[in-house]
């Protein structure tokens, strides 16, 4: 059911059935993710044989499961053997893609595939493996050069290969990045010297026209023809991690922090739980301030790309809040995190939870933002 289909039935509905029956009828089908293409990869193949053919399915699944996982050794994680071994059998569709000859070279053949996302997943938590929701946290990027003694920023040109090279590591891991334009407003908030000074509120303060859920900065020096040192931070809401790095170039550089900083987000998010397979658990979620359908809706297209959980289900529906419950295996203190990111909900401090027989359930108090 579309998105228009669905407000269309919630107006038909509301006035004779109430809204909780509406809100019942309608969650039984998601709306778009945040981030699409988890699922999907393309991969070289050497032809078109089916051992071929299956051989280039396992690789593409080990690039889908560190999109999906988070980890860039996803396919090193206990349990992941199994379900690299059963790649073939997820598949949806495939098809074929072959790249015009270049100087006199054979042309190179690619195999695009895509996974169905359920069994993925499913396989994953099988197997105690971390699924990372489609709600993922957008990146702002502020970037500094320094060589022979002089510092600039870095202006976001598209066809710059630290700019590509970024993009083309975060894509890898399903992070949505993005870089400010540097315009007048960015020139006149941000300076060299709050990146090399970390001066944490200019920082900030400058990154809030884009709304971005996290911020990396990064100081990429130059030492000498044949070494770069990077240092970098990634500002939390609440908190800042600092890393450093080291390359022959800039390039090299910039796309090991890009990674870095995934590293990092990937543990908060979809952290590998150490008893291994994780326990059942079930959240209880009390969102205050859901007044209308168009926050509803919201609520639920969060609550859809979820894919840590197997299943969400309503509890109680109020004139101002809606309690769901979560049902899945996974890091409760990631499931907090998540729904946190993309502007929708926030943290409720004065939560109280209504709703009756929660016994054994953990609680958790999100408000509309």
């Amino acid at each position: 059911m579309d998105s228009t289909h669905r407000l269309s039935v919630f107006r038909r509905c509301l006035p004779v059935a109430g809204m909780l029956l509406c809100l019942l009828l309608l969650s039984g089908d998601g709306l778009a993710a945040s981030v699409a293409g988890l699922y999907e990869t393309e991969v070289p193949v050497a032809g078109s044989e089916a051992a071929q053919r299956n051989q280039a399915i396992r690789d593409a699944l080990k690039q889908v499961l560190t999109k999906v996982t988070g980890s860039r050794k996803a396919d090193r994680l206990k349990g992941a053997d199994k379900v690299l071994k059963q790649a073939p059998g997820y598949v949806l569709q495939y098809s074929y893609r072959v790249d015009a000859a270049v100087d006199g070279k054979e042309p190179q053949r690619y195999l695009r595939v895509s996974f169905d996302p359920g069994a993925v997943n499913r396989l994953l938590q099988q197997q105690g493996l971390p699924v990372w929701s489609e709600n993922r946290p957008t990146v702002l990027i502020w970037l500094g050069s320094e060589q022979k003694g002089r510092r600039s920023l870095l202006q976001p040109d598209p066809d710059s290969t630290v700019v590509k090279g970024m993009q083309q590591a975060a894509s890898e891991r399903g992070l949505p990045i993005l870089f400010p334009l540097m315009d007048l407003e960015d020139q006149a908030r941000l300076q060299v010297a709050d990146l090399w000074g970390d001066f944490e509120s200019n920082i900030r303060v400058a990154s809030e026209r884009y709304g971005p859920d996290r911020v990396l900065t990064g100081r990429l020096v130059q030492v000498d023809k044949r070494l770069w040192r990077g240092q970098w931070r990634l500002y939390q809401p609440q908190a800042v991690v600092s890393f450093q790095n080291q390359g022959a170039t800039r390039d090299q550089l910039a796309v090991d922090g890009m990674q870095q900083a995934a590293d990092r987000l990937a543990r908060l998010f979809a952290p590998v739980l150490e008893s291994g397979v994780g326990e059942q658990a079930t959240v209880r979620l009390r969102v205050s301030g859901v007044v209308s359908l168009e926050q509803f809706a919201a609520v639920q297209r969060l609550l859809d790309g979820q894919r840590s959980m197997e299943r969400w289900s309503i509890i109680a529906v109020e004139p101002d809040a809606v309690t769901v419950d979560l049902h899945g295996r996974n890091s409760v203190q990631a499931l907090q995190q998540t729904l946190a990111v993309g502007g929708v909900l926030e943290p409720d401090p004065d939560g109280i939870m209504r709703s009756e027989e929660k016994d054994n359930l953990i609680d958790l108090y999100f408000r509309m933002r």
